[in-house]
């Protein structure tokens, strides 16, 4: 929460934060502009190693993986109340629910093994808020069976020389404080929050040295107080996505806050958010003027929504302030400073959401991109060259894909060797890669229909037996050479893709109702897309 000063305090807070504006000014917003007027070259496939000390790693999410929805005192989610309430109803979700999912709180410790079969350096993880608070009062007493279930996961992976790197929420909200607060609409949540992410810092911290408060909150405001597709479901109110948008971004800074001053004195840690982004381009030829800024407020209104606060001036993009006026709340001049630089480093979301593509992006004018290269060069020159973690990279694949992953090794291929590309010849400060995820899960609306795990698990089968697919095989040689160092490494994948590779596109017209996408003039306008959004 915003904090009372005295009357010299706030005037030294201003001339602070016109010292920032103007900081910002000189490196300019909309730097990222660059990259559609001057295109990057070296594009073909670098053969090469990571710098000495890259981290890789692998991640999961709790609702995902964990199941044991009702175990040892947990108390539901939203997304549990969320997947039960359309499992009843048989909803398109597919009739599934993450009850047991991969069981990985029964089974974390084949979940370790599985990290160290791929040689990772670390293993980044979700902690389950209902899990830890049945109510999510962060006041209370802790539900000590799940505290020492993540003691325990933590000193097992830090005495294998794992590194833990922990999310404190991945969207699975208590369902206790929807029903009582109406969920991230309330402003009271920042202070909810903040006591949670408190109580994490104290009890786990000793251990941790990478926090994530939040993994891709716009999807949460996007979809979840939107369209309403996502849990908790809320439809109705436009201005619902931005207030919820808003308290996200102060309860992530209010976190911290207290992190910077109660904790990292004597735990040295880091504190980031992650953040999901697309990227677009005009058809080629056609990088006028006006089609570079309509690629420029696609990117602002979807990564940039919560970048900008965080990593850049302190506010919401201007871009997004002119299309949405009167919905999207505002910053007091000492919350934008109070909001600017709560990230110690840009952690960073690529990949699908889901794999149904709604319409062809030529629809739109636009070119939709599989570049995670270009998205690092953007944030690079929008943000300040931040330090910057993967958080989360990966392709999907059809529920009948068993442990031989064509598709998926050639994504990955190709998404890792773009961040190559993009710290040797852009010299991008890419300190770590996320491959996602070490295990199949259930996948949000898609529920089992999809996969996304390095490991194949057949979820008819009560064992949940974790078995390496070929992209767990490619991985941990792509590891172990720390990159492309030979040709052989790095040479095309052949084979048949078996899967038809689709595009996922999300329709967000309340978000983006102004900013139109036109390539060419005399074009009616349409709609910007949100495209390629990340989980």
């Amino acid at each position: 929460m915003t904090r009372v000063h005295s009357s010299p305090w706030v005037l030294s807070l201003r001339l602070s934060l016109l010292l920032a504006i103007w900081d910002r000014a000189k490196c300019g917003s909309g730097d990222g502009k660059s990259l559609w007027q001057r295109p990057l070259t070296n594009n073909d496939f670098l053969t090469g190693t990571f710098p000495d000390g890259f981290l890789w790693g692998v991640g999961t999410s709790a609702f995902q993986t964990e199941g044991s929805w009702d175990r040892d005192g947990k108390g539901a989610s939203i997304w549990d109340h969320f997947t039960h309430k359309l499992y009843r109803m048989g909803n398109s979700i597919g009739m599934a629910t993450a009850d047991t999912a991969s069981d990985s709180y029964a089974l974390w410790e084949q979940d370790v093994e599985s990290v160290r079969y791929l040689g990772a350096k670390f293993y980044a993880f979700s902690l389950s808020w209902p899990r830890l608070f049945s109510d999510g009062n962060s006041t209370g007493p802790p539900n000590p069976v799940a505290v020492e279930h993540y003691q325990q996961l933590i000193r097992m992976l830090k005495a294998l020389g794992l590194e833990p790197v922990v999310t404190l929420f991945h969207w699975d909200l208590p369902q206790s404080l929807q029903e009582h607060l109406g969920g991230w609409k309330n402003p009271e949540m920042v202070r909810v929050f903040s006591d949670y992410a408190t109580f994490c810092f104290a009890t786990f911290g000793r251990d941790v040295r990478y926090w994530i408060t939040m993994h891709n909150p716009l999807l949460l405001a996007l979809l979840g107080y939107g369209t309403g597709a996502h849990a908790p479901g809320v439809t109705g109110d436009p201005a619902d996505p931005f207030i919820v948008a808003h308290n996200l971004i102060r309860a992530h800074a209010e976190s911290w806050h207290i992190y910077d001053k109660q904790f990292r004195p004597h735990q040295h840690g880091q504190v980031s958010i992650t953040l999901g982004s697309h990227w677009v381009e005009p058809f080629k030829g056609q990088a006028t003027a006006v089609n570079v800024e309509l690629c420029q407020k696609s990117m602002e209104a979807v990564i940039g929504w919560f970048a900008e606060p965080i990593h850049g001036s302190g506010d919401y993009p201007s871009s997004l302030q002119v299309s949405h006026q009167g919905l999207i709340p505002e910053f007091t001049p000492e919350e934008k400073l109070w909001v600017r630089g709560t990230a110690d480093f840009f952690s960073l979301a690529f990949g699908p959401d889901t794999p149904r593509a709604v319409h062809s992006i030529s629809s739109f004018g636009q070119s939709g991109m599989l570049n995670l290269r270009k998205v690092l060069v953007w944030v690079q020159q929008e943000y300040r060259d931040p330090h910057v973690l993967v958080a989360e990279s990966s392709w999907f694949s059809d529920a009948s894909v068993g442990v031989e992953d064509t598709v998926a090794i050639f994504y990955m291929k190709r998404f890792i060797n773009q961040v190559l590309q993009a710290v040797v010849v852009d010299h991008v400060k890419v300190f770590g890669y996320t491959a996602w995820s070490l295990v199949d899960g259930f996948e949000w609306n898609n529920g089992y229909s999809i996969r996304r795990g390095l490991f194949y698990i057949d979820f008819n089968q009560p064992q949940r037996t974790r078995v390496p697919k070929t992209t767990a095989q490619f991985y941990r040689k792509v590891v172990k050479d720390n990159g492309f160092p030979t040709n052989e490494t790095g040479k095309d994948i052949t084979g048949q893709l078996k899967t038809q590779l689709r595009l996922m596109y999300i329709y967000s017209h309340f978000l983006l109702s102004s900013l139109i996408l036109s390539c060419t003039a005399g074009i009616t306008p349409v709609m910007v897309p949100c495209v390629l959004l990340s989980e």
